[in-house]
């Protein structure tokens, strides 16, 4: 994979228009473009937002690094996840997938939040999972009664999105179908992400960046819940994502340079 070089800010120019399939077409594990993936460590920028002007909040480094590693005799990518904010460490997640069809084979996640603490571990082949921490009992049922779910078949991992969405076929336009799982939901569900567009976005480095535009909803139809994900062509890449849920607005852009200290790490000036 070549060095990402997107920077901030961006300047959003209309390239053209794509207009949306009438049905969603079915991604199975075989549509993924798996033979793009690269080891890579890539840092966003995350944060909360209102109207423009209103400033920034609960903003915090998200940092993902991906590696091609043997595990128990199976070629697998490995999804270390890192979110940081002016507290510490906010989340961690260790995910392993099939380097075959990027099935999830275990994943251990942990939060640390104002209100709680908690890790999970699962192994999705066997429906098996453990939780510890402070979760009341109804949100522990929800994600309990979601282990058994994760035998039901192939699904996407959602905790994975920024680095498998970009992995879809988008080159067919219209809405493709995903089957989406993640650790506390009930059963895996069906997701449409829709390429509404092209756009270019515009690096200060002097780089462009041509992008599919696409979307998913969620929720009710009239909850104007959306996610809009900006998906770099060539490098199959999530350089920008809008989303808006709940009547909050949220934000992530890849930065040029992952957010990596070497202050201390032993590494050579």
């Amino acid at each position: 994979m070549g060095t990402v070089r997107t920077v901030l800010p961006f300047a959003l120019v209309l390239f053209s228009a794509v207009a949306g399939a009438a049905e969603p077409v079915r991604v199975l594990p075989s549509d993924l473009h798996l033979d793009r993936l690269r080891p890579a460590t890539l840092t966003y920028l995350v944060y909360v937002h209102g109207a423009p002007g209103t400033g920034i909040r609960r903003a915090m480094l998200a940092t993902t690094e991906v590696k091609r590693e043997r595990a128990d005799g199976t070629d697998t990518w490995v999804i270390e996840q890192r979110w940081e904010d002016e507290t510490g460490q906010v989340h961690t997640a260790h995910t392993v997938h099939s380097a075959k069809d990027a099935m999830t084979l275990s994943q251990t996640t942990s939060w640390n939040r104002p209100d709680r603490r908690y890790s999970a571990a699962v192994v999705p082949a066997t429906g098996q999972g453990s939780i510890e921490g402070e979760l009341s009992p109804e949100v522990r049922k929800k994600m309990e009664a979601g282990f058994a779910a994760m035998r039901g078949g192939w699904w996407m991992n959602w905790h994975s999105d920024l680095t498998l969405l970009p992995l879809l076929p988008y080159e067919k336009g219209g809405t493709l179908r995903v089957r989406l799982f993640d650790v506390g939901m009930s059963a895996p569900v069906e997701g449409d992400y829709t390429v509404i567009g092209e756009r270019q976005l515009q690096g200060g480095d002097g780089v462009a960046y041509d992008c599919w535009l696409v979307e998913k909803r969620s929720g009710q139809p009239d909850s104007g819940n959306v996610q809009r994900f900006w998906i770099d062509k060539a490098r199959r890449l999530v350089v920008k994502e809008e989303d808006v849920f709940n009547g909050q607005y949220r934000s992530k852009v890849l930065l040029s340079v992952p957010a990596v200290v070497e202050f201390g790490s032993g590494a050579a000036p």
